[in-house]
């Protein structure tokens, strides 16, 4: 079962023609990954997974007040891999918003530069679980 989270549209997360700017969509999605890996008491290694790739198709406009549901979903799983896909869908209007994928690779901080490095056991099966 993917995972799911529930936010509003803010004021502050939309542009002078009151809709969500396209950057916000990927805050959107890492507050969804946040709110994962909280909920599985794994938050504190968020901080080793820098993005490599991100990609998103915009199928509707996401305006303030709007509720918004985020869907995650593992694609693949690696030793120092995560992809997982995302849908966004407007709650308000029961219209898909967005969707696509994030990647992200583990690291570890090495001389000032970041090296990829196994993921952590609890990380991998935190997003294994959720298939």
């Amino acid at each position: 079962m993917p995972f799911e989270t529930r936010f509003f549209i803010y004021w502050s997360q939309t542009d002078a023609a009151g809709i969500v700017h396209f950057a916000e969509f990927f805050e959107i999605v890492e507050h969804a990954e946040e709110e994962f890996y909280r909920s599985r008491g794994v938050l504190h290694h968020h901080s080793r997974l820098p993005r490599v790739e991100a990609h998103a198709t915009f199928k509707s406009p996401l305006r303030r007040g709007d509720q918004v549901r985020v869907v995650l979903r593992p694609l693949e799983i690696r030793d120092k891999v995560i992809k997982y896909g995302f849908e966004i869908f407007n709650e308000t209007t029961s219209v898909l918003s967005a969707t696509d994928y994030i990647v992200a690779v583990c690291v570890n901080v090495e001389q000032g530069g970041l090296k990829s490095a196994q993921c952590p056991q609890e990380l991998l099966d935190a997003w294994r679980d959720i298939q």
